[in-house]
């Protein structure tokens, strides 16, 4: 009612934004009502060892993961003692000192040193204001991730101060953070993914040993995060991206898990029928994701493949198209992941999971060859250089483990592989490997996790990292990094003087198409595997050639480049993997002067020069 009378007066903007987000509050305040919930709720288990009996799983995973169990335990311990380490941060306390369980502090960049007002309006909220204050910190926290470590080390010990601090840490957050007010409302994708993450945790925990009050806290505080993305989808007509399938994913995990909230029927029919859009929309027919990242691409394969096997042991199907998506999804990353078991870094990295089952280093994405070929029964997915991984065990239980035994090792190694739709390139020949990237910048006019890499490329010999894309480091924190990482400078390609591929000037998650790709291809021969691209931008013209030799075992890249301009300031730059450098026309180990390749180049000037390197979101180091 209070906006309908304000629209009739005109009022300037500011003062106008500042009356909805009033309307809004008063609004929410005046027709929120909780559910009524059943005595037991009763929480079935559809994801942890795929609804196995958890008693003999902790007996299990000790046997096949012996060195994990332990690892697993003191993760959890540094869990209770509320140490987290999170985004580059290194192991930090989180609480005070004392007896008893001490409170977190949920509000906090604790990098920074800055605390958001848990009292503050969700929509007052402010990020990227001070430099060097990261926002993603507080959400990361708050996705509590961590919390199937919990889980899983109450299963191998039974000690229940896991369980009792799974309680604490829920009820805490609860306590610390009302709906719709305080930094970890602020964005529905982490609203949803932190529902949907309490919702896996708890099956870890038998509901007939959890405090009935807690209970009641717990699907009281799930119920208004389900109401709270409902009214808050990240949607807009002309654009959606990952942020809007996290919200359907976290709202579809409620309704499924939920069935006794009086608008789970309903979420879950509007979340069906949004995914199985948004599929189509967000994901090309190669396989791969739209936003022109490797790193987002696992982050939305992990949440449809999740929603995908919820919905079938609850009985929910998606279509076959859905699923044909979701299968193209897992065979670029088949083929995207190295020999070494990681994926290159092309576009933004910012370390973004769905659900965590083990902890591992952000670009190690072997273990979803895992999951594929025990979710397909395929041996394709089933790589002789990589074990069973643990992921997925906790996901499909000993039951799993046995049917990945069973399964044939793949019997020819992967070749070489494009996938046009995204223009990304991969050339394989045993363990050497190369990814390169000449494709858009996602839809138009967003292209918000793309970076000015085209022509770039990773290189890897004999399974051994040569070349490596620098990574992303920051995001609203530091726009002077955001856009150093993002720039053409700092990828393997070609620039002259300082001219950008894509305008950076902007918003920091705008990055338009001002490039145009002429071409890119693949094609084979008995004896050579060839890429071929060629781009214009500004006053550049730019083709490159890489071409791999099989039987030497060689690479190599052939640049042309025409401009109006003077080309004297032209550089090609070859951004070396942290632990090599360049020492006399070949490429080396640091520590033990090991040569790796030799290089034989018709450049006149080579010009060393320390380069920033990010392996994950928040860490920077060095690299040559």
């Amino acid at each position: 009612m209070l906006g309908l009378i304000l629209k009739v007066f005109k009022i300037p903007g500011k003062i106008w934004q500042e009356l909805k987000i009033l309307n809004e509050y008063i609004y929410f305040r005046l027709t929120y009502r909780p559910p009524s919930l059943p005595g037991n709720c009763g929480q079935k288990r559809f994801l942890v060892c795929g609804g196995e009996d958890l008693k003999s799983a902790g007996g299990y995973f000790r046997h096949f993961f012996h060195e994990r169990a332990a690892a697993k335990i003191k993760e959890a311990d540094l869990i209770c003692g509320h140490v987290f380490d999170l985004l580059g941060s290194g192991p930090v306390k989180l609480s005070k000192d004392g007896e008893g369980y001490q409170p977190i502090d949920w509000h906090s960049d604790f990098k920074a040193h800055y605390r958001w007002n848990p009292g503050t309006f969700y929509k007052k909220i402010k990020c990227g204001h001070i430099e060097g204050v990261d926002i993603k910190v507080p959400w990361e926290l708050s996705r509590f991730q961590h919390l199937n470590t919990l889980g899983q080390a109450y299963i191998l010990t039974q000690d229940r101060k896991y369980q009792d601090e799974f309680v604490a840490q829920v009820s805490d957050w609860i306590d610390s953070n009302p709906v719709a007010f305080g930094v970890n409302w602020s964005c529905t994708m982490d609203v949803a993914l932190r529902a949907a993450n309490w919702l896996a945790a708890k099956e870890f925990f038998e509901e007939s040993n959890l405090p009935e009050s807690f209970l009641k806290k717990f699907y009281l505080s799930i119920y208004e995060h389900g109401k709270f993305i409902r009214k808050h989808l990240e949607y807009l007509p002309s654009f959606t991206s990952n942020h809007y399938i996290a919200d359907l994913a976290g709202l579809f995990f409620i309704s499924v898990y939920c069935p006794f909230f009086e608008e789970s029927a309903s979420w879950q029919q509007f979340c069906l029928i949004e995914l199985e859009r948004e599929i189509q929309k967000q994901v090309y027919d190669d396989g791969c994701d739209f936003e022109a990242s490797t790193s987002y691409h696992r982050l939305v394969l992990e949440m449809l493949f999740y929603c995908e096997l919820l919905g079938k042991m609850a009985g929910k199907e998606f279509s076959q198209s859905f699923q044909a998506k979701v299968r193209k999804m897992f065979e670029f990353s088949l083929y995207c992941v190295k020999p070494n078991g990681n994926i290159p870094q092309i576009g933004d990295n910012d370390n973004g999971r769905f659900l965590v089952f083990s902890s591992r280093p952000v670009l190690e994405h072997k273990y979803l060859l895992s999951l594929a070929a025990i979710f397909y029964s395929d041996s394709e997915f089933k790589s002789p250089e990589f074990d069973f991984d643990e992921e997925a065990f906790w996901v499909f239980g000993e039951q799993g483990r046995k049917e990945f035994a069973q399964l044939s090792a793949r019997a020819d190694s992967l070749k070489s592989r494009s996938f046009p739709n995204a223009g990304w390139y991969i050339i394989r020949n045993n363990n050497d490997y190369c990814f390169i990237s000449c494709g858009s910048n996602g839809q138009y006019p967003r292209g918000g996790h793309a970076h000015n890499d085209k022509l770039s490329f990773e290189l890897s010999l004999e399974g051994k990292d040569v070349l490596v894309d620098p990574g992303s480091f920051a995001y609203t924190s530091s726009a002077k990094w955001r856009n150093i990482f993002r720039s053409t400078g700092a990828h393997n390609t070609v620039q002259l003087s300082q001219l950008e591929q894509n305008d950076l000037t902007g918003n920091l998650f705008l990055l338009g198409n001002d490039l145009l790709i002429k071409s890119h291809s693949l094609h084979e021969t008995m004896e050579e595997i060839i890429f071929a691209g060629d781009v214009e931008y500004g006053c550049l013209a730019h083709s490159r050639t890489i071409k791999y030799n099989k039987k030497a075992g060689s690479f190599i890249i052939a640049d042309s480049v025409s401009s109006q301009q003077n080309i004297e300031s032209l550089r090609i730059k070859f951004i070396l993997s942290p632990d090599l450098i360049f020492l006399d026309k070949h490429i080396v180990r640091k520590k033990s002067k090991e040569t790796i390749s030799s290089v034989l180049t018709s450049l006149n000037v080579f010009k060393i020069e320390e380069q920033a390197y990010s392996p994950s979101y928040g860490v920077r180091g060095e690299a040559e």
